[in-house]
């Protein structure tokens, strides 16, 4: 409930950006035509859109060009999902199967490419150069973090410096994207974009350390996907790190993940020794470091009610449950 009362100020306009993103998911191909709405109504937080919007109104805010930059940030976001669950072979996702274990990865791979082309189509007209080269330049880092993950499956070797340069490619580099360019979209002057873009940079850490804790401490009913699914994929998250470096349960852990056959034993006993290691409030910690960082951040801005919006969304990352 409190996530979704956190954008009363912005529903109206997070309407209008969910009515275009149904506009440009449409396409005369029937198949690519289900697909790609089907990507739309699977839902999701929409939390990028909304930093975007609320970035934007901190300025001189214009709801048809925020929106739309919105609504391309968002399909750029929906398409590296998309992409991505072919890569991890993974068959549900918001609790809905996903494109891929609905229709395959050939067409789930076109589906993602289609919608990224829309996205680009949107930036062409309402983005600036400025806008276009900071968001090709995030892309380009995107898909460079998520090569070092593939790359990085099954190495129980990974140090903390590698995974936070993992995460802040895969995912911290475009949420602070949603930052800069809802402000320079709105004519914020250079020190408060710079300011929105580090705010963006930090928050979206946290996101992603958080999402990595829930991987742990959620439900399959509440994420949507079960319990450990990226360790149980070779993926290695920062409490995996911690609980490998612990001098109680590093070597046990170790020696289970090396295991070539496991079953459900192993990987319960897996779970037990990373919450032993202490490994997951550790994660937690760093997380809320991240968020004060971020807060920090939005000091520098004018004191408008969305920033107050945008200190609670670094307060819901810091305790959410999905």
């Amino acid at each position: 409930m409190y996530y979704q009362q956190l954008f009363e100020e912005i529903q109206h306009d997070l309407e209008y950006v969910e009515s275009e993103l149904y506009k440009y998911t449409r396409s005369s191909v029937k198949l690519l035509n289900k697909s790609s709405k089907w990507l739309v109504e699977a839902g999701g937080k929409r939390l990028r859109p909304a930093i975007v919007l609320l970035s934007g109104k901190l300025f001189k805010y214009d709801l048809e060009r925020i929106g739309q930059l919105a609504a391309a940030i968002e399909l750029i976001h929906m398409a590296t999902l998309v992409h991505d669950d072919v890569i991890d072979n993974a068959a549900i996702r918001r609790g809905v199967p996903t494109v891929s274990a609905e229709w395959g990865d050939s067409l789930a791979m076109q589906t993602g490419d289609y919608i990224f082309g829309q996205a680009l189509k949107i930036l062409a007209r309402y983005g600036t150069p400025e806008i276009i080269s900071f968001l090709a330049s995030v892309s380009l880092e995107m898909c460079e973090g998520e090569i070092e993950q593939i790359n990085s499956i099954g190495r129980t070797d990974l140090n903390l410096r590698t995974y936070l340069r993992r995460i802040q490619r895969k995912t911290a580099y475009l949420i602070s994207a949603c930052c800069f360019i809802g402000a320079v979209a709105s004519e914020a002057p250079p020190h408060h974009a710079r300011h929105l873009k580090k705010y963006g940079y930090y928050l979206g850490m946290a996101y992603q350390i958080s999402d990595d804790l829930l991987d742990f401490i959620s439900s399959e009913q509440v994420c949507g996907k079960p319990v450990g699914s990226d360790l149980r994929q070779g993926i290695i998250t920062i409490p995996v790190v911690y609980a490998l470096n612990n001098e109680h349960t590093g070597q046990r852990l170790l020696s289970l993940l090396k295991k070539e056959s496991k079953d459900e034993s192993d990987w319960d006993e897996a779970f037990s020794l990373i919450e032993d290691a202490g490994a997951l409030t550790t994660a937690q910690n760093l997380c809320n470091r991240y968020l004060q960082k971020a807060k920090k951040e939005l000091v520098y801005l004018p004191d408008q009610p969305s920033r107050s919006t945008l200190d609670g969304i670094a307060d819901f990352i810091g305790n959410r449950d999905f």
